[in-house]
């Protein structure tokens, strides 16, 4: 059953993803918005930390604010290697106060570009919450490969290595109904998205006019990354969100 817990520091709400280096989705409480912000260029993990940090001082935010990681990877990794990955990278988080408890509260994507490829683990985007009077209605889920939660195995790749357009379409249509679901328990409404991002090396342009189109997500200007999902095995990632100001920096 989802759970959706409460992030009183961050002024959140989140999809709890139990055992995961973060959350499936968050939503800003009520008289919070999201806000938005995405590098100019890909920076390095450690300068992108000390720029965030900077970044919510002096809009008068505490780092708990932070409710939201886009990160790119040099290749997709191992489960090892996704597993060192993620202690170094929520090691920084804990020290800062971002986790109730135990339970890991911001989403994230993490992706491995085939163009333009970082010589080193960065920041694409992050998005913090803020205060915002008669706010309702911002979200923004995790990217959501087609992995089965909680199933460990050959069973775990929903539709295996079938990359032909059927089990293209097979895949897309799994991962988009777990966003939907997760829009859902976060009392969220599907048709507030304000875009969606794809991250596949496959061409998607068979899967506008059925899967995309049917979900309403054809037309509100997807942004398709020709990238890997972040762990090797995987071939299709998306995410949605409705944030209603994103700026550049």
């Amino acid at each position: 059953m989802t759970e959706v817990l409460h992030f009183e520091p961050g002024n959140y709400d989140f999809v709890h993803a139990p055992g995961g280096p973060f959350s499936a989705g968050v939503a800003p409480m009520n008289g919070y918005a999201l806000r938005r912000v995405r590098f100019g260029r890909p920076i390095p993990m450690a300068e992108g930390f000390a720029f965030i940090e900077a970044y919510l001082g002096r809009e008068g935010r505490p780092l708990t604010a932070l409710a939201a990681c886009e990160l790119r990877s040099p290749a997709a990794m191992t489960m090892a290697e996704f597993q060192t990955f993620n202690r170094q990278y929520l090691q920084t988080l804990h020290a800062r106060g971002c986790r109730l408890g135990e339970i890991n509260t911001m989403a994230r994507s993490n992706i491995a570009p085939i163009t333009e490829v970082p010589n080193e683990s960065s920041f694409f985007a992050f998005t913090y919450t803020v205060p915002e009077r008669d706010a309702a209605g911002d979200f923004l889920i995790s990217g959501k490969p087609e992995n089965r939660d909680g199933v460990t195995g050959p069973e775990r790749i929903f539709g295996g290595r079938d990359v032909s357009l059927r089990g293209l379409e097979a895949k897309a249509r799994f991962v988009v109904n777990a966003l939907r679901e997760r829009v859902m328990a976060l009392n969220c409404d599907w048709s507030g998205i304000t875009a969606a991002q794809i991250y596949t090396v496959h061409d998607i342009r068979p899967l506008l006019e059925n899967i995309l189109a049917e979900a309403r997500l054809s037309q509100i200007g997807i942004a398709w990354y020709p990238a890997w999902p972040p762990v090797l095995g995987l071939e299709f990632e998306a995410d949605v969100r409705r944030v209603r100001m994103e700026i550049v920096v």
